[in-house]
């Protein structure tokens, strides 16, 4: 089952065969995405690429939804309803590209059509969390017509800096 985005992005669920195409993109990403993902260091073999995969399309959170991103037919990393928050109808949303994929505006492609993806929820807010030195992911929240509504100090080390936690929100368009 393909969701299609655009002419040359496509989303599907993320399943744990997927594994070597993962470990290969991050792999390809590793310095970069490393920055702002502390998971990335631990995804380093097929066998921790299944892990992560598992973890997530497993997390038990309401309403998680994980895909995988494919890119000209090259699977370019990963988007998910993390979870659904059902008292505040609030969908939080992840994702990350591989090295060659960005540049696109994939992610704001994929984000205009997450409504779809919500339809059967009540949700009325897509939120993003982003590291406050995490440039490209703060421009994607930002273009995406959400505002900071709230921050969390020193929330986690990343690049060797300690920074807080930016969440941004917009209604679901």
């Amino acid at each position: 089952m393909y969701i299609q985005i655009a002419e040359n992005i496509k989303l599907a669920p993320l399943v744990e065969s997927d594994a070597a195409d993962i470990l290969k993109a991050v792999n390809v990403s590793r310095a970069s995405l490393g920055k702002f993902l502390p998971w990335v260091e631990g995804v380093n073999n097929i066998e921790s690429a299944k892990k992560y995969i598992l973890e997530r399309v497993n997390s038990g959170l309401n309403g998680s939804q994980w895909f995988k991103i494919y890119y000209k037919d090259n699977l370019s990393g990963v988007f998910a309803i993390k979870s659904i928050c059902p008292d505040l109808n609030i969908a939080e949303l992840g994702y990350w590209l591989s090295c060659d994929a960005q540049g696109n505006g994939i992610i704001s492609q994929v984000i205009t059509k997450a409504s779809q993806l919500l339809t059967s929820t009540h949700v009325k807010f897509i939120e993003f969390r982003c590291l406050e030195k995490n440039a490209a992911s703060i421009k994607v929240a930002l273009k995406s017509g959400a505002l900071l509504v709230d921050v969390i100090p020193n929330f986690l080390v990343a690049d060797n800096v300690l920074q807080s936690l930016n969440i941004y929100r917009t209604p679901v368009k």
